[in-house]
């Protein structure tokens, strides 16, 4: 219904109405535009929701986590000779956006073993980053959680730090934990837990550099269109904390259910498990909606026969979930999906099995866990 009504540029009657509406639209108190790649009401309105929310100053919308990442670098005018630090572990796209662009323009990159610790706090020392772009959790199954944090801020060069918090999203808020919302741009694909029905990405941040980020995402055409906004809600956005604890929540009660069987060949992990007194308050708040499987030496090809066995015993059962079998995560129904080759997967990825817990009632997801425990089949 609101895409019905969605006008690029709103048509009006003079170029008095003309200029009001640019006002209004740029002050965020009317749900039109005069011209959408510009400024958009609506989407100011959905960005203060969203601001509100994750507990930052500003947010920004654009078109995928992708162009939130692209975004981000491109406001902290990242270009040949700048000193990146990044992490070692790290999502396929966002290595292919190093690989492919910043290092043959020139860019000074240095990579890190954040699970290490140590490693990220002598490398702000040594290298002196003026960026430094990190994943807080990897999404596989090391999901090397982010350390030193205490030591981010005494780093010398004082560099801006982007944060890829989608694993988290609203669970872990960076502009509380840390002390310098000035060089601090936390970015996260909001089509995992913001909606699940456009593709959209989300930029945190505050003062000078929010700003040139919005202005970035304008010049380069990477704001979030009117046809996209209209498939996010801010009634649903702002619940999103009980969404996420919902997930967590699946996610917990699902890995005690494995765990009781008793598994020895069974490598179980959620997003805590490597947690120390370093990192704690990262989890604090929940785990998202992630849990990694590794059964010894298991192969590809075995995962495959495991969660189609998984589906058969589901659907036979009253109660259990039967998972999807689709990309992405953080959807309302319980997934997963087989990494088996370099494919959608970092190219130095394992075989393993990823499941995303949904918003279902903790019976079913009990059961649809007891029916994941079918024995694997040895070749």
């Amino acid at each position: 219904m609101l895409n019905n009504a969605v006008n690029i540029a709103e048509p009006v009657e003079d170029m008095d109405a003309f200029w009001t509406l640019a006002t209004q639209t740029d002050a965020g108190i009317t749900n039109l535009t005069n011209w959408d790649t510009f400024e958009n009401g609506r989407r100011l309105q959905l960005e203060r929701v969203l601001a509100e929310i994750y507990g930052s100053e500003q947010s920004v919308l654009v078109n995928c986590g992708m162009s939130a990442i692209a975004v981000a670098l491109g406001a902290c005018k990242v270009k040949a000779g700048t000193r990146l630090l990044v992490g070692k572990s790290r999502y396929f796209e966002t290595s292919g956006l190093i690989e492919r662009h910043l290092l043959p323009l020139g860019v000074e990159i240095r990579a890190v073993d954040v699970a290490r610790p140590n490693a990220l706090r002598d490398a702000l020392a040594a290298f002196g980053p003026e960026v430094v772009l990190l994943e807080t959790i990897a999404n596989m199954p090391s999901v090397d959680p982010v350390r030193d944090i205490a030591a981010w801020s005494a780093c010398p060069s004082a560099p801006i730090f982007i944060l890829d918090n989608s694993v988290q999203s609203g669970l872990t808020r960076w502009f509380d934990l840390l002390d310098f919302s000035d060089r601090l741009l936390v970015v996260e694909s909001g089509t995992k837990y913001i909606t699940n029905d456009a593709m959209c990405g989300v930029i945190y941040g505050a003062g000078d550099l929010i700003a040139s980020t919005r202005n970035y995402a304008r010049d380069t055409g990477q704001s979030l269109q009117a046809r996209a906004l209209s498939y996010l809600d801010a009634s649903h956005i702002r619940l999103l904390p009980l969404r996420m604890a919902t997930h967590s929540r699946n996610v917990r009660t699902f890995a005690a259910e494995l765990c009781r069987s008793g598994m020895t060949d069974l490598k179980l992990t959620v997003l805590d498990s490597f947690a120390d007194e370093g990192n704690a308050e990262v989890f604090a708040k929940g785990v998202g909606s992630l849990i990694y499987l590794v059964f010894g030496d298991c192969e590809g090809s075995h995962y495959k026969q495991l969660l189609t066995r998984w589906r058969q015993k589901a659907r036979a059962h009253d109660h259990a979930v039967v998972p999807d079998v689709r990309a992405g995560f953080g959807w309302l129904k319980s997934s997963a999906r087989v990494y088996q080759t370099t494919r959608l997967n970092r190219a130095d990825g394992p075989s393993y099995f990823r499941i995303s817990l949904g918003l279902e009632d903790t019976k079913a997801v009990g059961a649809s866990a007891n029916a994941c425990l079918t024995p694997r089949r040895r070749s």
